[in-house]
């Protein structure tokens, strides 16, 4: 069965998505498609004999004659033009129009065609999109905290005021870097392996501590996080991180650490000092009152005695008292002087200088024995400390090496420096007669304290050495076996310097 025209235009109009119209040359409509009623809200009978600009958005309805109906009835082609029109509804809907002037086959009369379309959604989409990136890019421009886009790549498309300011740099300057050229070395390999998280879909984001690189050099403290923005099959495509300023925060926190040590270093040498005084008090008692008390019952007896032999070794008593007294005085005197601080004055003291006055010091004593001394010292190697302190140290510990050095065998001492973290160590080692540590470990740092019966000594020393160091905040250690010698580890705050 065949159709007639009219029918098969009435059945493909019909079922488009377009509306379909045609209109007088000044825009009256002479045919409207069955499918208006879906499209605009009207039956097509509504709009026969109406013209189209009671319908457009009235300020749409002048830039529609100027650029669109005009220009057809002139011959221009192309024309497409996007209005807003008004719906049953009440509402403006968005349409986009092809249109073209055509002329009837038997009259010659010409007539526009018009093909619309809805494209509402599309408009308000666009619309909304364009609004949230005018947000965005307002946001990102005027946020008080850093800002900072980067490709998958790493390198920096964008970047706001904030995060150049922080850094000292101008955006322009910024953009195009990759983040590790303005990233410190002690935090990138954290950052890039949460970034290979983030790109192996294992997290969305991230959040860490990092120091940045300033423009001037220095390094600045950041808190960062970061988001991962993907395309439609959740690949990344940009990075978006957040940068806040915790700069001055993490200066405080590293002064409250180094505040927090030094009072655990002050409190550990009060503790420290509190049991040497504990000890020097019962030294002072017990020392003294022993030669006082001498000293009395000796005058007591003088005053009573009238045999001339009897006074004579009296006085010779006396004598041998007020020695050991004098003797005890000064030790305590010592004592006093390493416990009183306020003229301590350290300095950069060289190592090899300071023995080397001390050699000169005991040169007498180094003749009468044949000693081999190793200097093993960096070239003008220093220790931070009171020249007058440096040089009691290694006098003592040369003066305990030659006292104690084994008779059938030739003294041999090495003294090396080394740095160990912070601090420098001086190692003073003999082959001398060397102590017994499993029997006088907890002992041999105290006063009055020997190790050798055979020998001769106060066993002042060794305690005057370790309240020495312990009284500038370093330490000192022994090592030892019968027979072998010994070796002590004399540990110097502030680090080394090769000045």
């Amino acid at each position: 069965m065949s159709l007639r025209d009219s029918e098969i235009l009435q059945l493909l109009t019909s079922i488009s998505r377009e509306l379909v119209c045609l209109h007088e040359t000044d825009g009256t409509y002479v045919y409207v498609s069955p499918n208006s009623k879906s499209i605009i809200g009207y039956e097509p009978e509504e709009l026969l004999g109406r013209n189209p600009y009671d319908f457009f958005h009235p300020d749409d309805r002048r830039l529609i004659f100027e650029r669109s109906h005009q220009p057809l009835l002139r011959g221009d082609d192309n024309i497409h033009p996007t209005f807003r029109f008004l719906h049953q509804n009440g509402t403006y809907i968005w349409l986009q129009s092809d249109n073209r002037l055509t002329t009837h086959a038997t009259s010659g009369k010409k007539y526009i065609h018009t093909s619309s379309r809805d494209i509402t959604e599309k408009i308000e989409s666009d619309a909304n999109l364009a609004l949230s990136e005018r947000k965005f890019k307002t946001l990102f421009r005027d946020s008080p905290i850093g800002l900072v886009l980067t490709s998958k790549q790493g390198y920096i498309d964008d970047v706001n005021e904030s995060f150049a300011r922080f850094l000292g740099y101008e955006t322009f300057e910024l953009l195009g870097k990759h983040f590790s050229e303005i990233s410190s070395h002690g935090e990138l390999e954290e950052n890039l392996r949460y970034r290979d998280s983030v790109q192996k879909g294992m997290i969305d984001h991230y959040a860490i501590e990092k120091q940045y690189i300033h423009k001037l050099g220095h390094l600045v403290w950041a808190y960062i996080t970061v988001t991962v923005l993907r395309d439609d099959l959740g690949e990344p495509i940009y990075y978006l991180a957040q940068i806040i300023d915790i700069d001055e925060r993490k200066k405080t926190e590293t002064l409250l650490l180094e505040n927090n040590e030094h009072l655990k270093a002050t409190k550990n040498s009060l503790l420290i000092q509190n049991k040497q005084l504990q000890s020097y008090n019962q030294i002072i008692s017990h020392h003294l009152r022993a030669p006082v008390s001498n000293l009395r019952s000796l005058i007591d007896l003088l005053q009573i005695t009238e045999s001339v032999e009897e006074r004579k070794e009296l006085q010779n008593h006396l004598e041998e008292v007020t020695v050991n007294l004098e003797t005890v005085l000064s030790e305590l005197i010592t004592t006093l002087k390493i416990q009183s601080l306020e003229n301590y004055n350290p300095e950069w003291v060289s190592i090899r200088e300071t023995f080397k006055r001390v050699e000169k010091l005991m040169e007498g004593e180094l003749q009468k024995k044949k000693v081999l001394i190793e200097l093993n010292l960096a070239e003008k190697e220093s220790v931070f400390i009171s020249k007058d302190y440096l040089e009691t140290i290694l006098l003592q510990l040369l003066s305990n090496s030659l006292q104690f050095a084994e008779p059938y065998r030739d003294l041999r001492i090495v003294i090396e420096s080394f740095a160990i973290g912070s601090e420098t160590t001086i190692s003073f080692s003999d082959n001398g007669s060397g102590i017994d540590l499993s029997r006088y470990s907890d002992q041999i740092f105290q006063m009055k304290k020997t190790f050798h019966r055979q020998m001769s000594g106060k066993g002042l020393g060794l305690f005057l050495m370790k309240y020495t160091m312990e009284s500038l905040g370093g330490r000192i250690e022994v090592k030892s076996k019968p027979g072998e010698g010994a070796t002590f580890l004399l540990h110097f705050p502030f680090g080394s310097s090769n000045l």
